[in-house]
């Protein structure tokens, strides 16, 4: 039996959960499964429960959970040797402060660096650090997120991209890469939802060794759905890539739309299940 949680993919048997939690109704068709697709928002309470089941799924959100936040995310950089600016991983401002206390000469990285919020992501919570100025309000920043009770940041070298970003989508067996370039009224931190521009053609040597990178980590990681965002510096005659960080639930613009998207994630989930015996005509796309 092959079990849909994913409101777009209809199987054997379907569970939309919304804002309710799983049932015992629930709990017995995971226990039955011989497969299960799992959705991209709110997949922590579901991947759970299906972990000890035995049955296959997709996607493998093994790193996902294992290496979480940008923190996490770090730590599989590093594990798994894939090229990344210098980070240093902090639970808290007061950790920092004892390190690099206020009115000190030193700091983390030479300036300008970045400060980024552990769990947010699309470069919310990201803070160019320019001077000491500006050090002082990001760390403001993150001791009010604190009092509210989340914690934990990084700090990172800066990669001078020229604002240039390279994103690499995994969908199943199919990686697709485009660039979002800067805007006029756009920084050196881009976003599409900030006005940056998709471009599918720029710099194609580059965007090759985008796609071996990810490959790389897909084949150590077992990722087989998400979205890397790469950076190269624009000072080098030959830049290589550095990750910046993955995104399990991201935008679609750069695919097409969502339309385009699903089209994508139907035809992979039909290559999975044809690889792990399954029939792919037991799932179809609504």
């Amino acid at each position: 039996m092959i079990l849909s949680f994913h409101p777009c993919l209809e199987a054997d048997a379907n569970i939309i959960l919304g804002s309710r939690r799983l049932n015992n109704n629930d709990l017995d068709l995971i226990r039955n499964a011989d497969a299960i697709i799992l959705p991209q928002a709110r997949p922590e309470e579901i991947y759970k429960a299906c972990s000890g089941c035995g049955a296959l799924m997709f996607p493998n959100y093994e790193a996902r959970f294992k290496y979480p936040g940008k923190i996490g995310q770090a730590r599989l950089f590093k594990e798994h040797g894939l090229p990344h600016p210098e980070t240093i991983c902090w639970r808290s401002v007061e950790q920092y402060e004892q390190s690099f206390p206020a009115g000190s000469e030193s700091l983390p990285h030479s300036l300008p660096f970045l400060i980024k919020d552990d769990k947010t992501h699309e470069a919310e919570g990201v803070f160019l650090v320019e001077d000491r100025s500006g050090l002082e309000s990001s760390l403001g920043f993150l001791r009010q997120w604190e009092s509210s009770g989340r914690s934990g940041f990084i700090t990172q070298a800066f990669v001078p991209s020229e604002g240039n970003v390279l994103r690499v989508v995994i969908v199943g067996k199919r990686i697709i890469s485009y660039w979002k370039r800067p805007s006029d009224s756009v920084g050196l931190i881009t976003t599409i939802s900030r006005g940056a521009k998709v471009d599918h053609h720029w710099r194609p040597d580059l965007k090759e060794k985008g796609h071996i990178a990810v490959s790389r980590l897909a084949l150590m990681s077992g990722i087989n759905l998400a979205a890397a965002d790469l950076v190269f510096s624009m000072l080098e005659k030959e830049p290589e890539p550095f990750f910046l960080e993955i995104n399990y639930y991201f935008g679609r613009e750069g695919l097409g739309g969502s339309q385009s998207y699903y089209q994508m994630l139907y035809q992979a989930v039909r290559n999975w299940l044809k690889d792990g015996g399954y029939d792919p005509d037991a799932v179809k796309l609504v």
